[in-house]
């Protein structure tokens, strides 16, 4: 594995790791910063390099990933919400007047 390589892997674990963490705003910079030193790579290899496959292939593979991570974390957040009581109404809280007219124009 190159240094460059190497690089690219350590980028794409912390990404994973703050998506799946729920940190989604520091999984954006991390992503940003993924997508940065892949151009860097890709500007180094030369046109029909095979290599360009591979970073594309895995590029696509962490993308779908994050994205999993992120939906799944979305979810939990939401189920979670749910489960949370409803607030009582507190004392003095009076409830909307309700409409006795319809407006239709």
């Amino acid at each position: 594995m190159s240094e460059t390589s190497a690089a690219l892997e350590v980028l794409a674990a912390r990404l994973r790791s703050l998506a799946a963490e729920g940190r989604y705003a520091e999984a954006q910079l991390a992503f940003e910063d993924y997508c940065r030193a892949l151009q860097e790579n890709l500007a180094g290899l030369p046109p029909g390099d095979p290599r360009w496959r591979r970073l594309e292939a895995g590029w696509r593979r962490l993308l779908d990933e994050t994205r999993r991570l992120v939906l799944a974390g979305r979810a939990h957040a939401g189920v979670r919400l749910a489960r949370l009581p409803r607030a009582a109404p507190r004392y003095g809280d009076a409830p909307r007047p309700r409409r006795t007219w319809e407006y239709s124009g």
